[in-house]
């Protein structure tokens, strides 16, 4: 079953987690003190983790969703509050960041590491440090607690528009602006989904919502675009040899146009020299009937020119 915990539900299973060789108590008597200590920081939970004949106190922050915004939001949080209650604390008596959530990837994980931050998640995963004393990192547990967000992929299909208008554009005055351009450019999209689109792209590290909406990391983009796309399931094609081909492109277009029909042309003769009578155009389109409306032409599976494709 996939579900979303509150941050309140990750702290009652807390109580449960299992991380041998590690055993995790939580003292929650010892966290209203701590917390004084914060000078503006805080943290959600004290834990107390303990190993063979040792045992450390963890400052530990809940993520109800750990996303890679909010994971360095955290390490901040984290340095600056074990950093202020660590000074006011006995010598003795030292306090380690860490962090909480239900999944913790892979890259999480070791960008958590790289600070010197613990981390465990409700599914089997986590690292955990103790400067000069242990390090324990474990990792390939699947997510128990999938989201259920209205947007489960917003690097496939309609959603993917707001994010693929900023290689034609790095940069945008606000929400409205980059709708604009995906309208534009033939997509058709709400100002609702654009604007959570945009706000997990933030979460994400990929683009930067200030004064201006920017792209940070288009390598990253790029690559998740690539991963995620499915091609379009096609409901019907149909092949024809056109009486005049030119003609057929140009009442073609301006059907598109007129009737406001979403289309695309494959012509691999565009980019490469091909022999004269093998380069076969093929046309994905949402309706193949308005878009050949008035085209002279014969169906034929043998030496078509024209093969569209309505998806």
């Amino acid at each position: 079953m996939t579900r979303r915990l509150t941050e309140q539900q990750i702290r009652d299973l807390i109580q449960d987690l299992e991380f041998q060789p590690l055993k995790i108590t939580v003292e929650k008597q010892e966290l209203e003190a701590s917390e004084q200590a914060g000078n503006g920081a805080s943290g959600d939970l004290l834990l107390n983790i303990a190993w063979k004949n040792n045992a450390e106190k963890f400052i530990a922050e809940v993520l109800g969703q750990a996303t890679p915004k909010q994971i360095e939001t955290k390490i901040l949080r984290l340095e600056k509050f074990t950093s202020a209650i660590n000074s006011k604390s006995a010598a003795r008596k030292r306090f380690n960041p860490l962090v909480v959530a239900p999944y913790l990837s892979e890259k999480m994980l070791n960008r958590l590491a790289e600070a010197e931050i613990s981390g465990i998640d409700l599914s089997g995963n986590g690292v955990v440090i103790v400067p000069d004393k242990l390090f324990i990192y474990r990792t390939g547990e699947k997510n128990k607690f999938l989201s259920s967000a209205p947007i489960k992929n917003i690097f496939r299909g309609t959603s993917s528009l707001a994010g693929r208008v900023f290689f034609a554009k790095p940069e945008y005055e606000n929400v409205s602006e980059v709708l604009e351009e995906i309208t534009k450019r033939g997509g058709r999209t709400t100002f609702s989904t654009v604007s959570k689109v945009l706000k997990a792209l933030e979460e994400e590290l990929i683009i930067n919502k200030g004064e201006k909406i920017s792209l940070l990391d288009a390598k990253k983009l790029l690559d998740l675009l690539l991963k995620n796309y499915r091609r379009p399931d096609v409901r019907r094609n149909l092949s024809v040899k056109c009486a005049d081909y030119n003609l057929a492109l140009k009442q073609m277009s301006e059907n598109a146009d007129r009737k406001k029909i979403l289309s695309a042309w494959d012509y691999p003769g565009r980019y490469a020299a091909l022999v004269q009578g093998v380069a076969e155009s093929k046309f994905y389109t949402e309706s193949i009937d308005g878009l050949l409306d008035g085209v002279d032409f014969t169906e034929t599976s043998r030496f078509p020119d024209l093969t569209l494709l309505e998806t």
